[in-house]
């Protein structure tokens, strides 16, 4: 699977990332394929993007496996909660997956609210 984003579609991805840790409460966004190909990423931690994209997409393809095994097509909700900081992972398109980075205090069903409510936002600029 390969991407060729225009300047503008990823100006346009970063701020609807932006909107997510500047509304939701996040403190690092990030797309990348599953393929582990970063498309883009925000947020002001010193984070490897290009490392935390290709780890979350292995790691969301080995969940999506342990799905097939016990006869689910996939999981709903894929996060891990750290002490000082939550990683959450969501499907937006087929190929594509939203990683977002949250503080413990953050609610994670706020933080699915807002996560839902920007998925199409991103589906329509990647089919731009």
């Amino acid at each position: 699977m390969s991407f060729v984003l225009k300047e503008e579609q990823v100006e346009n991805l970063e701020k609807i990332l932006n909107k997510i840790i500047d509304d939701g409460g996040a403190t690092y966004a990030l797309l990348t394929d599953t393929g582990g190909n970063l498309l883009c990423k925000v947020g002001e931690n010193s984070i490897d993007g290009t490392s935390l994209a290709v780890l979350s997409a292995a790691n969301y393809a080995a969940t999506k496996e342990i799905a097939s095994l016990i006869g689910e097509k996939e999981f709903s909700l894929l996060f891990h909660r750290g002490q000082t900081e939550n990683i959450h992972f969501t499907r937006v398109a087929p190929d594509i997956l939203l990683i977002v980075l949250f503080k413990p205090y953050l609610s994670l069903g706020l933080l699915r609210l807002k996560v839902n409510s920007v998925k199409k936002e991103i589906k329509d600029i990647l089919k731009a």
